[in-house]
């Protein structure tokens, strides 16, 4: 799941909000690793800064492990033994009773230094599951699968044969930064190597709470970002006929996201838009969006247009 969040670049500060640093344990007091990238495409370019609370080398013996337990006393303690006898520490994790007093899942973390590798666990479990074992009595299943953060730190965000030239400006800081005051210290050197960004210059920061890392991106300097919701019919083609408009108005999306309300009937549709390159500001957006919808067959409503206080 990923969370966003928008601020701007204060000196060589950057201030995580608490939505943003609570999920990834990026508070007052926690180190932040750190490293940037320069990214390229048709001659145009940007930058990223990937904050995690482990470094990359941290990552090379962890895994993302998720139990599926009874929802009843000592479930999460039978767990915790079964991970703490066999020396693996569990690291950031979150669980969650999915049915009352039936079943809860525990996901999480874990560091398999001093234990070995993901399919011995595996193994271990099923052996222990098949004897019918006390030990995990109250566990019913485990998933296990590479975290493949170390990959995050060594190429960046995208995929392996992207067409966009991604390089490391910087490699991870040897000793981490701490967060104070909510804010994370933006190392001299990485302020050196930010051609272009200056004081006060927007930054978009994307919480990936499945890996754990903070993404921190600069925005266009004259970034006018506004939050959009629309009411859409459930139905293929729903979306183009929005996201079709929005590119009609030369108006950047820097995110969109999708709720199903009644199956095949109604949809949510929020969308984050830069509307600095377009010649609409809110209020013209808004009339022009409305008259667009009512053209459009189907039960299409504009919900809302409004400014992104940066």
């Amino acid at each position: 799941m990923r969370i966003h969040d928008f601020g701007r670049i204060r000196g060589s500060r950057i201030k995580i909000s608490e939505r943003i640093g609570q999920p990834l344990g990026l508070v007052d007091g926690s180190q932040a690793f750190s490293t940037m990238f320069k990214y390229e495409l048709n001659g145009k370019g940007s930058y990223e800064i990937v904050l995690s609370t482990f470094g990359p080398e941290n990552y090379r013996e962890i895994c993302m492990v998720t139990f599926y337990m009874q929802d009843a006393p000592g479930a999460c303690a039978q767990v915790a033994k079964f991970l703490g006898e066999r020396n693996i520490d569990i690291l950031n994790s979150a669980s969650l009773s999915m049915i009352s007093n039936v079943c809860m899942v525990w996901k999480m973390l874990v560091d398999l230094s001093y234990y070995g590798d993901s399919a011995a666990l595996r193994e271990e479990f099923d052996a222990l599951k098949k004897q019918r074992s006390s030990i995990l009595q109250k566990a019913e299943a485990m998933e296990v699968e590479a975290s493949n953060i170390s990959e995050r730190y060594a190429r960046g965000i995208l995929p392996l044969g992207s067409a966009v030239k991604a390089r490391s400006v910087k490699k991870m800081q040897k000793s981490a930064s701490i967060i104070r005051s909510g804010e994370f210290e933006i190392p001299p050197e990485y302020m050196q190597a930010l051609e272009g960004v200056k004081d006060g210059d927007p930054l978009m920061m994307v919480a990936d709470q499945d890996s754990w890392v903070l993404s921190v991106t600069p925005l266009n300097p004259e970034a006018k970002l506004v939050n959009i919701e629309f009411r859409i019919p459930d139905k293929p083609g729903a979306i183009f006929e929005i996201s079709r408009f929005m590119a009609d108005a030369n108006i950047n999306l820097l995110s969109v996201s999708t709720k199903v309300l009644v199956y095949y009937e109604t949809m949510q549709l929020s969308l984050v838009a830069d509307l600095s390159s377009s010649a609409e500001d809110a209020a013209s957006l808004q009339r022009k969006t409305e008259e667009h919808l009512a053209k459009l067959k189907g039960k299409f409503a504009l919900v809302r247009i409004a400014p992104i206080d940066l």
